[in-house]
């Protein structure tokens, strides 16, 4: 490894990101309202939440990709390439792994937080219920929109700003295991399922690291969601949303040990591929080790 090579992400700054995401929601929300009072129309909710995901994933990407440039961020060296003869089974099947633990984690953690703070689990779960989501019964516009926000826009903005930029950083400053933990705990702390999606955040930060290739993490990303969005999908077909809060919260008590099962095939299989792939004390960002290659 070529030690003179510069590391712009030591120059970089994550909390800029922040101040970023706060003032393009400002901006974005303030310039819906003005519209939406201007002409007295008024978008579906749900809708409405999908446009904004976009808006504002887009052009917090945009404004990281500006801040790249002028820091000489070298995007070729961010991206990397695919590996030849990548096994894309093998990550296929550890996307399915991934969505059991989701699934498990989901039933398991909030059925155990129902006893304590049953108000809060009620209103999550209220929440989770009313997410967008493609569903059978929805016009056609609304699954296209939904399925550009979960299946393009999420997995291409999300990988890019968690693993490619927000990753890489902090590793400059703690090293690159502290960096991969905290970044998968952010990374769940923003979505309902916390567990679930922090272990999801370890294994695409684990597989960009072990691959240097930040398309892989973006595809797993894209098939996970696109499964996701299909089974909810199917499942919207056979099942009305009426079911009331408490009775919602006391099928969740009643099918812990569902998610007991699916955690105990899953978690075993995912703990198995991180301590196989678990990067050294001592690893290099991806980054550096795509400069250094080309520098060679």
């Amino acid at each position: 490894m070529n030690e003179n090579l510069d590391n712009p992400f030591q120059r970089l700054k994550v909390r800029y990101l922040f101040w970023q995401f706060l003032l393009i929601s400002f901006g974005i929300g303030l310039v819906q309202g003005l519209v939406q009072g201007g002409s007295g129309q008024k978008l579906n909710s749900q809708a409405s939440i999908l446009v904004l995901y976009i808006l504002i994933f887009c052009s917090l990407s945009l404004w990281t990709l500006a801040d790249f440039k002028r820091m000489g961020v070298n995007l070729k060296y961010l991206v990397g390439s695919v590996p030849k003869n990548y096994k894309w089974f093998s990550t296929l099947g550890l996307v399915l792994l991934m969505i059991l633990f989701s699934i498990s984690a989901y039933l398991v953690s909030f059925s155990l937080l129902s006893w304590i703070a049953p108000n809060f689990i009620e209103a999550l779960l209220k929440q989770v219920a009313n997410n967008p989501a493609p569903r059978s019964s929805a016009p056609l516009f609304y699954n296209l929109l939904g399925a550009i926000a979960y299946v393009v826009v999420a997995p291409i903005t999300e990988e890019f700003i968690f693993r490619g930029f927000i990753l890489q950083r902090w590793a400059a400053k703690w090293g690159l295991r502290s960096a991969l933990v905290v970044s998968s705990i952010l990374f769940g702390v923003l979505h309902a399922n916390f567990l679930g999606l922090s272990l999801f955040g370890v294994v695409m930060g684990v597989l960009y690291i072990k691959t240097r290739s930040l398309i892989i993490p973006i595809a797993c990303h894209a098939l996970n969601n696109l499964l996701a969005s299909g089974m909810g999908f199917l499942s919207s077909g056979a099942e009305t949303r009426t079911t009331s809060a408490v009775n919602t919260l006391e099928q969740l008590r009643s099918g812990w040990w569902v998610g007991v099962f699916l955690m105990s095939i899953s978690l075993p299989l995912l703990l198995r591929f991180l301590t196989r792939n678990w990067p050294r004390k001592e690893a290099i960002i991806p980054y550096l080790i795509n400069a250094n290659t080309a520098y060679k």
